[in-house]
């Protein structure tokens, strides 16, 4: 990276982005703007001129907080602009001892952040239009399930607590909207197949990803948004520590605790990959045998189901990595025991 001077810290909301910026001297200009295209771009012209800093020679960091960046991003990218997206819990972690809190100062956090760790530094990869798009139907698809779930749990405690004349009124209620919600998840995973098959290298992962025992359409898609087609997270252990399934130590003085796992990650992704691991061991295959020889071997079973997940992850990136189709016969080195 080249030699950056000036760090621009956005704190952002749906509204407003409360913009930083920082220099050795200390605080240049602090200035809260609307969330919107025209006034970022006639920010970063005063600003520019006032203080003579470049797109060069500056980096921009912000929190990632969904659909709230995009403007932000766009104009930046537009720019060619240096530009740091980071988790909200890697700066809550390193802010320590507060005394009050405001936007503001979330947005001289976030600068003063990025100038200490420059070295941790990963530059904003611009997902493509229809990576974006895939990440959209996902998110809908998870809406569509999440409703479908509570009318279906509704459904099903209605008999055993209700009369029958009011379990009938559910039902009638219930079920038109659970044929409803099946339909438009029906059409969604439909519409995620349509676009992975328009395009050449989206089509290629999909393969690639499904080729491996067990995966399917949504693990897939949810990969391929979640490492932005494999070229934000290239490795699988990375993926395996973001999606939750490394164990990390746990010991202090003489205090030596069992290796557990983190609950900072991507829920979703942990959820597809211990259905994938379950559905793995109902069979006959080698991740069968496996569970079978560590369980009776004395392990923890959800220690092994993890295990489980973490070569189906690693026989994942395997098969990308290598441009592969996944073989059963293959001898690839994943027993992570």
């Amino acid at each position: 990276m080249e030699q950056v001077t000036y760090f621009v810290g956005t704190d952002v909301s749906k509204d407003w982005l409360d913009m930083c910026i920082y220099a050795k001297e200390g605080i240049l200009d602090k200035q809260q703007i609307k969330n919107k295209p025209s006034a970022v771009i006639s920010w970063l012209r005063r600003t520019r001129k006032l203080l003579g800093y470049t797109l060069q020679n500056s980096l921009f960091t912000m929190e990632f907080t969904g659909i709230y960046n995009h403007h932000l991003l766009a104009v930046l990218v537009e720019m060619g602009a240096k530009v740091w997206v980071i988790p909200g819990a890697q700066i809550t972690e390193s802010k320590g001892l507060e005394r009050g809190k405001s936007d503001q100062q979330d947005a001289q956090r976030i600068a003063l952040y990025a100038a200490k760790n420059i070295e941790l530094v990963r530059l904003w990869n611009q997902p493509r239009e229809i990576v974006m798009q895939l990440k959209t139907l996902l998110m809908l698809r998870e809406k569509h399930r999440v409703t479908k779930h509570r009318y279906e749990t509704t459904l099903n405690e209605s008999r055993e607590f209700n009369t029958e004349a009011t379990h009938q009124m559910i039902v009638a209620n219930c079920k038109p909207v659970i044929e409803l919600v099946n339909s438009e998840i029906s059409r969604i995973e439909k519409e995620m197949k349509r676009l992975i098959a328009s395009d050449q290298r989206l089509e290629e992962l999909d393969g690639y990803i499904q080729s491996v025992d067990q995966v399917g359409l949504i693990t897939s898609v949810s990969m391929i948004v979640t490492t932005n087609e494999f070229i934000n997270i290239k490795e699988a252990k990375k993926y395996a520590c973001y999606s939750g399934v490394v164990p990390f130590m746990n010991a202090s003085g003489k205090l030596r605790k069992r290796e557990r796992i983190s609950h900072k990650a991507n829920k979703n992704i942990k959820k597809l990959l211990h259905l994938l691991a379950v559905g793995s061991i109902r069979g006959n295959g080698e991740l069968k045998q496996y569970y079978d020889r560590k369980v009776a071997e004395g392990k923890p079973k959800m220690s092994v189901l993890n295990a489980i997940r973490n070569k189906i992850i690693l026989r994942i990136f395997a098969c990308v990595n290598e441009r592969k189709y996944y073989q059963k016969d293959y001898c690839y080195n994943l027993d992570v025991s």
